[in-house]
């Protein structure tokens, strides 16, 4: 679990404390402080040990009830720890105001009982790690006590399955006449897929979901995950919440009038039809089991919508009457269907096979060992795809072998130590939630799982980067990417959920809503708590009085019952430990001054889509503060941020230009700053010196963009990855603008008139991705500057971003370009592209250019696709 993580960060945390003023007063509190920290020492080489020796079996090495003993001590220590920093910190802040003689009093006294309460509890969870340490140390083997997956039929690894496989293979056929089926108006009410687990039965329903020619078919389209606790008019909800984002708040929140009552059934069946206003829908309920399998007869009885549904299940299901539906059953593949599976995952061509006879040799235990199914074939070949050939390989497959085939457990351990506790947090959300990117990269930070060697050379953010591509590279999360090929959302696979979700709730590492009271007594306070269901109220105080994390997944939440829920968390202390605060989604969330002025730990504050009014005046003084995100909200008071000294990333809602005071000098950690503007030059004064930025979302009246001032403010961020540019009327950019220099600087989006700047200067030499809008570029020599561009991925020329009427791209040119995107360009009449143009670019979009017509010959990447919405936009091959 995240063991070994926290006692790193807890001999951090005591190492500073050191070095402060209040433990050097003290020599004897400064011994007792430095031998605790020479036993964490001890400790975590412990466990170093013990990490050994399961990535070398490929077995767990302690129980879950012994992990969960190590975790409580561990947490036990840590809080104490925390506990006494706060302490130090309220008591400086109290004691000021305070005569000095009295002041000086006071504060040896509540420094001396800080300090006892302190070597008490430290004492306590020292003890218990000594003896924990003294009882595996006399075990006659390690393997003795081993956890294995054999004594747990229920997740032994012929029960895996990994349905969420991007790359289906399968019963091709069958396919094919399910593409003619659904483009069919004729064509059944329902398909079943059904099959064991581990027959591809999701990957089978997303390639039909997301085909092109389904997507014509259907313009609404709902995907849902069939809850446990099977709920109707959470189903009907959902079907809502997908067609229209609107309904999200309208039809889905519990008033704050009690004696408003929810929609029914009956009412929501009705708005579903209002709103697709008799065209068709096509549904995929994902999971449906006996319990659940009502909603089909609800949606098939609905005559105010005509729904086509595709359901995927385990079991052949008693269909409604009325329902006409075609089932599909899903077997096993064949040894070759598995041998193509097992190459794509592993990323390796046939050739590199058999012209090796050691991997002929080991594709025959490949293949025996995964018998067949998807998730072992997919989970072993992301394990050997981070290992050296042969070799490597052969060690793996014996081990997995030897392990009577726990691909599971040996795909677990086989991770770096700092990347098992990101990977174990993602089971803190509801079984394949589409977690965004962004989001999880934050959480990971904010929880201290990933801590850089040098913080001034490396970001957190980075370290967590590397950690996300681990695990895709590993095949141990999906990925939804977004149209330019990056991960916008990811998701743990259900098999691997339903494995390590529960583990790690059984030993403590978090839990949600729905534990049970015997874990609750079991774990008299946890760490980190997630909400998956509208009740946040029912745990007692003692259970949060230790709560670091918390994070919100269900929309339901009452708005008041988050106040309540923070309040318990202060009730004990009259101060909480919180350092997480995760409420993105929320439908405006009671928060007041007085409870989180208190959240003095508060380091994460997740506001995104909660679409509050207004901010507490606290939480810009809060003095911890790391990230700060409000995006999408109605915020109209008046927000100071001048005190939150470490924040480093900012994400401020639209039109916040009157509402948001920057001291921009006060806040030099920023790393990312969104949604921020400039209307005056002494703020393009402050923010230069914001020297650490990352990414950059800027947007300022034209007078400002266009200055010299801007351009020189620019030049100085010189460690920009992402720059957006807004000019607000539309206006020019500053021609002195360049961005030559910017070698870090990969994604750039401008906004506004590009007819002055000097295009040869402009461009940063490593830019990957770029997006132009409303630049009106009338000289299609200043284009053919970015095709000379070596590393550019993706173009996107958007509305009025080019005016001529002739665009040509020569031959040679774009030589890298992958993704290429044409919308709203009004003048444009022929587009030419020559021969050797473009040569790798697998993906074109063309939309609203409606004067157009193009010639010449498109070399085609072997993935490329074109989606033409201008029916007169037509190619004409040259010869």
């Amino acid at each position: 679990m995240d063991a070994k993580v926290g006692v790193s960060l807890l001999i951090e945390k005591l190492q500073d404390f050191l070095r402060g003023q209040a433990a050097t007063s003290n020599p004897l509190f400064k011994i007792q402080v430095q031998t605790t920290i020479n036993n964490l020492r001890s400790f975590k080489q412990f466990l170093q040990n013990a990490e050994d020796r399961e990535a070398s079996s490929g077995c767990w090495s302690m129980n879950d009830q012994t992990v969960a003993r190590v975790l409580k001590a561990i947490y036990s220590a840590d809080d104490a720890t925390d506990t006494l920093l706060i302490r130090n910190e309220l008591q400086q802040i109290r004691f000021r105001r305070r005569d000095n003689q009295t002041r000086s009093f006071m504060f040896s006294f509540a420094s001396l009982c800080s300090h006892i309460l302190f070597i008490h509890e430290m004492k306590k969870s020292m003890n218990e790690v000594r003896r924990l340490v003294k009882k595996k140390e006399k075990a006659v083997t390690w393997e003795s006590t081993l956890l294995s997956f054999e004594n747990d039929q229920k997740y032994g690894w012929r029960w895996l399955f990994l349905e969420e496989t991007n790359y289906f293979v399968g019963p091709e056929q069958k396919m094919n006449e399910l593409f003619i089926q659904l483009k069919s108006h004729e064509f059944p009410k329902v398909i079943a897929v059904v099959g064991e687990g581990g027959s591809g039965k999701t990957t089978l329903a997303t390639t039909l979901y997301n085909a092109v020619d389904v997507r014509r078919n259907f313009t609404n389209r709902a995907w849902i995950q069939v809850p446990s606790l099977f709920d109707a008019r959470y189903v009907l909800a959902d079907i809502l919440r997908q067609i229209n984002q609107v309904e999200l708040v309208v039809e889905s929140t519990p008033s704050e009038d009690e004696l408003i009552i929810p929609p029914s059934e009956d009412e929501l069946l009705v708005r579903i039809g209002e709103l697709l206003k008799g065209g068709r829908c096509l549904i995929v309920l994902e999971g449906v089991g006996v319990e659940s399998s009502q909603i089909l007869a609800t949606l098939l009885n609905s005559s105010k919508f005509d729904a086509r549904i595709i359901i995927t299940t385990r079991i052949v299901l008693n269909l409604p009457y009325q329902a006409t539906y075609l089932t599909l059953r899903l077997g096993r593949l064949n040894e070759e269907e598995s041998w193509k599976l097992f190459l794509n995952k592993v990323r390796m061509a046939e050739a590199e096979v058999m012209n090796n006879s050691q991997l002929i040799t080991l594709k025959k235990q490949i293949l025996k060992l995964c018998d067949g199914l998807p998730s072992a074939i997919v989970l072993l070949a992301g394990l050997l795809s981070t290992k050296r050939l042969c070799d490597d390989w052969h060690r793996a497959i014996v081990r997995a072998s030897n392990n009577k085939g726990d691909i599971l457990a040996l795909s677990y351990h086989d991770l770096p130590s700092e990347i098992k506790p990101c990977f174990l947090y993602m089971g803190i959300f509801p079984r394949k939630a589409e977690i965004p990117v962004r989001r999880l990269i934050h959480l990971w930070v904010a929880e201290g799982f990933v801590m850089p060697l040098d913080p001034e050379k490396t970001n957190h953010e980075d370290i967590a980067e590397r950690c996300f591509k681990e695990l895709v590279i590993r095949n141990m999360i999906q990925v939804r990417r977004k149209s330019d090929g990056s991960p916008k959302t990811c998701y743990m696979p259900g098999f691997l959920y339903d494995f390590f979700s529960s583990k790690a709730e059984a030993v403590g590492f978090f839990h949600t809503s729905c534990a049970s009271t015997t874990k609750q007594s079991e774990f008299a306070a946890v760490r980190r708590l997630a909400t998956h269901s509208g009740m946040i109220n029912n745990f007692p105080s003692a259970f949060l009085q230790n709560l670091r994390s918390f994070v919100a997944f269900n929309t339901q939440i009452h708005a008041g019952d988050v106040g309540m829920f923070l309040n318990k968390i202060i009730s004990n202390r009259s101060f909480g430990l919180l350092y997480m605060l995760d409420l993105e989604g929320l439908y405006k969330p009671l928060l007041s001054n007085d409870v989180l002025r208190k959240l003095i730990h508060l380091k994460y504050l997740g506001l995104r889509s909660t679409f509050i009014d207004s901010l507490p005046d606290a939480v810009p003084s809060l003095p911890c503060l790391e990230t700060l995100d409000v995006k999408h909200t109605n915020i109209s008071n008046v927000i100071h941020i001048d005190k939150a000294e470490k924040l480093r990333h900012l994400y401020l809602f639209e039109n916040s230009s009157d509402k948001v005071r920057l001291d921009l000098s006060s806040i030099t950690n920023l790393r990312t700053l969104c949604g921020v503007n400039i209307e005056s030059l002494s703020e393009l004064t402050e923010l230069q010196k914001l020297t650490r930025l990352g990414k950059l979302n800027l947007t300022g009246p034209g007078n400002m963009i266009e200055s010299k001032e801007m351009s020189e403010c620019i030049s100085k961020l010189t460690k920009l990855q992402f720059l957006k540019l807004r000019s607000k009327d539309n206006l020019d950019i500053s021609s002195d603008l360049s961005l030559k220099k910017h070698e870090y600087l990969r994604d750039l989006y401008l906004i506004g008139l590009l007819s002055k700047v000097r295009f040869d200067n402009l461009f940063p030499p490593c830019l990957r991705k770029l997006t132009l809008l409303s630049s009106r570029i009338n000289v299609n020599d200043q284009l053919l500057v970015l095709g000379q561009l070596p590393h550019l991925n993706i173009l996107r020329l958007f509305s009025d971003s080019y005016f001529g009427k002739q665009l040509i791209f020569p031959s040679e040119a774009f030589p890298n370009l992958l993704i290429l995107k044409l919308r709203s360009l009004p003048n444009l009449e022929e587009w030419i592209v020559e021969e050797g143009a473009m040569k790798y670019l697998n993906r074109l979009e063309i939309r609203e250019c409606q004067r157009g017509q193009t010639s010449g010959l498109l070399k085609q990447g072997p993935n490329h696709s074109t989606n033409n919405t201008n029916p007169a936009l037509q190619w004409k091959q040259s010869p």
